[in-house]
């Protein structure tokens, strides 16, 4: 029975995952359609898919706090902590980046030296401008997130080296950026782009901006669901399940979207409140998890890291095509962006990040000498 119940909480964990990814290819595919009827439907329903990047942070602050649960406040424990995660980021993140070099170096036939500069400030999670309307100027432009994580991850691992008042040193360290900066400006809200900027560092304006937050309500997320007094009695939970079901639907009224996408103060509330819900639901019931969505959940980082790539077979594919019909090209050409985005990113997650990846932790791993608790990846979650 323990065995059954810790699957069924990585297939929903993992579906949602999948979706998040799915959501983002989606938006991006959606934008390069042409005709007005199909920019429509782009703009007025695909570009929905943006909330796929709260529900991505929106899990990280869930499976940081599941995943952290046996902290013993120990520096080994979170140079274990700050290990795994480098080595589930960083290293697909470099060889991606090398990628996108590869391009903007043979597309102009030098090497390009700004680009080289502002690759290497990628690698270390600086955001380009202090503006955040400005974040997604990154050569690798989805990369932006990876700020927030790398950020959210060094809060969370310096939290780690104390076991009792740690979730202390998490408040200490976000509340200046979240609380005291904006109160002290006069413009404390909860929006992605009008946060002042930080001119002094770059870095600064990750502390401030408010999809930190997102992180924050994971975070709550994660304490609630492991909190015993939580599980509902089963018609509760199939009352979470249908309130989810009716908040979904009202995504296209409580999400604005916007040339980025992320918009806390509207739709990212609505991705929480859904998250939440189901999560519980879960510790009642086992919640039916698509396959196809756990399969896109296991390869969700690859597929949200090298969609774009794939983006560039399928403009090649659809220039051999030379559909005449616009909105026959519209509409199959979307079909081939998000084909092509998906096969990238599974291709990149077999053949560069998996293996990569174990390879990193274990070389990091063994500089810390005797091995230590024995490790659990990020989405095996223990039942509660």
């Amino acid at each position: 029975m323990r065995t059954s119940r810790q699957v069924a909480t990585i297939d929903w964990l993992q579906a949602f995952r999948g979706l998040a990814a799915l959501f983002v290819v989606i938006t991006h595919a959606g934008w390069t359609m042409a005709q007005p009827s199909s920019q429509e439907i782009a703009w007025g329903l695909l570009a929905h898919g943006a909330l796929g990047v709260d529900l991505f942070f929106v899990i990280s602050g869930f499976i940081m706090y599941l995943t952290t649960r046996g902290c013993d406040g120990s520096a080994r424990y979170a140079a274990e902590f700050g290990i795994k995660r480098f080595a589930r980021i960083w290293p697909l993140f470099f060889v991606v980046s090398m990628v996108y070099l590869c391009i903007a170096w043979w597309r102009a036939e030098q090497f390009p030296a700004d680009y080289f500069s502002r690759t290497l400030g990628q690698l270390v999670f600086y955001p380009v401008s202090p503006k955040a309307s400005e974040f997604f100027g990154l050569p690798v432009d989805v990369a932006w997130t990876l700020c927030f994580e790398a950020y959210f991850y060094a809060v969370i691992a310096v939290s780690l080296l104390s076991r009792k008042s740690r979730w202390w040193i998490v408040a200490a360290l976000l509340a200046p950026g979240l609380a005291l900066y904006p109160l002290l400006k006069q413009q404390l809200n909860l929006s992605f782009y009008h946060q002042p900027a930080i001119i002094l560092n770059h870095y600064l304006n990750l502390m401030v901006n408010p999809m930190v937050w997102e992180f924050i309500l994971g975070l709550f997320a994660g304490w609630v669901y492991t909190s015993a007094w939580s599980t509902p009695p089963r018609p509760l939970a199939i009352a979470f399940i249908l309130a989810s079901a009716a908040a979904f639907i009202t995504i296209p009224n409580t999400h604005i979207p916007t040339l980025y996408g992320p918009t806390i103060e509207y739709g990212g509330l609505t991705v929480f409140a859904i998250f939440l819900m189901l999560a519980l639901a879960s510790k009642s019931m086992e919640l039916p998890a698509a396959r196809p969505l756990v399969w896109l959940g296991t390869m969700s980082y690859s597929i949200y890291l090298t969609h774009k790539l794939g983006f560039l077979g399928a403009a090649q594919i659809n220039a051999w095509l030379d559909i005449r019909n616009g909105d026959a090209r519209d509409w199959i050409g979307f079909g081939i962006y998000l084909a092509c985005g998906v096969a990238m990113g599974a291709l990149f997650h077999h053949t560069v990040e998996t293996p990569l990846s174990a390879w990193t932790r274990r070389k990091l791993m063994g500089l810390l000498g005797k091995p230590g608790r024995p490790e659990f990846a990020d989405t095996e979650i223990k039942p509660v």
